[in-house]
């Protein structure tokens, strides 16, 4: 019979293979939202093609000694300027809309102030709080599922150590991140305007309520068995095997809900539009992460953890 606890190692080269290749994909590709970034939005009653970019940058450089070239959305009878405001202060952000304002005038885009009809703001430090705030919901997470695992497995903490189960739920979580995060790595490096938005972190954050769910599962399968098996008793209780077993009996139901979730997620991507397809790609990556790690990672690593691997070798 195939042993997946067997081949430890092999599952867990090629997961930390897979999450420090997502981890290079999303990062060298990722382009931050103006969620995360602050941005300025200035529409005004005129309409403008794209060579005031470049124009109003050259602008800029000469009054302020940088280069800022906004984004230019033209309509039929008015334009967006839209200026992120990436890694600027809030104050530097005034400087910008005083020289915007001052620009439009001065080459006779606009006649006076009036010709602005709105003018928005999301600052920089508004982006920065949005960033932290995405952070801490995602570790505050971690947090709550290890203290779970600490209180929920305690009463085989002489067969397995709580810590270690708890530890490894850490593990898989990063990799259920990582592994939808480089797929969208990708998307961004093949459509440039896709981006890092709260819609990617309401993603994530289903993900990782998804997936806990399967790796809980077989941690749970384990303790039965564990204790079914009389381990505090029986001094030659073979460890892999009770986690071999218990994977195995978790393995159908695991790839049934998958499924399922899957069909769901494919007609939302399917039928839906825009940030829908965006979403339901990213959980679709996702579940299939999910359901690999509850598998390949969780047990697998919870078992080498123990120390157990090497000695029970010749019994698996």
């Amino acid at each position: 019979m195939f042993s997946i606890i067997k081949r430890t190692y092999l599952w867990l080269i090629i997961g930390a293979v897979l999450m420090v290749w997502s981890v290079v994909l999303f990062f060298s590709n990722i382009n931050l939202s103006i969620d995360f970034t602050g941005w300025m939005n200035v529409r005004v009653a005129t309409v403008l093609d794209d060579d005031f970019s470049s124009s109003f940058g050259q602008y800029t450089a000469e009054q302020w000694l940088e280069w800022i070239a906004p984004e230019i959305k033209a309509e039929e009878f008015f334009t967006d300027i839209i200026v992120k405001t990436t890694d600027k202060t809030d104050e530097e952000i005034t400087q910008v809309a005083r020289l915007l304002e001052q620009y439009l005038i001065e080459n006779n885009h606009i006649a006076d102030e009036e010709w602005i009809i709105q003018s928005s703001t999301t600052w920089p430090s508004v982006g920065s709080y949005m960033q932290s705030a995405a952070l801490r919901a995602i570790i505050i997470w971690l947090i709550f599922m290890v203290v779970y695992m600490l209180f929920s497995f305690a009463g085989i903490r002489k067969f397995v150590s709580p810590g270690i189960l708890s530890s490894v739920t850490v593990v898989t979580m990063l990799f259920d991140m990582l592994i939808p995060a480089g797929a969208y790595g990708i998307l961004m490096m093949i459509n440039p305007t896709i981006q890092v938005d709260t819609v990617f972190i309401i993603a994530i954050l289903t993900i990782m309520g998804y997936s806990i769910n399967d790796t809980i599962i077989i941690f749970d399968r384990v303790r039965e068995n564990a204790e079914k098996l009389g381990w505090e008793k029986k001094k030659n209780v073979v460890h892999g095997e009770i986690f071999e077993t218990s994977i195995r009996q978790t393995m159908r139901r695991s790839i049934g809900t998958s499924l399922s979730t899957l069909l769901v997620v494919i007609a939302m991507y399917a039928f839906g539009t825009g940030v829908i397809q965006i979403f339901a790609f990213t959980v679709w990556i996702g579940v299939l992460a999910g359901t690999a790690s509850s598998i390949f990672i969780a047990a697998p690593l919870a078992y080498l953890m123990l120390g157990k691997f090497w000695s029970e070798q010749k019994k698996l």
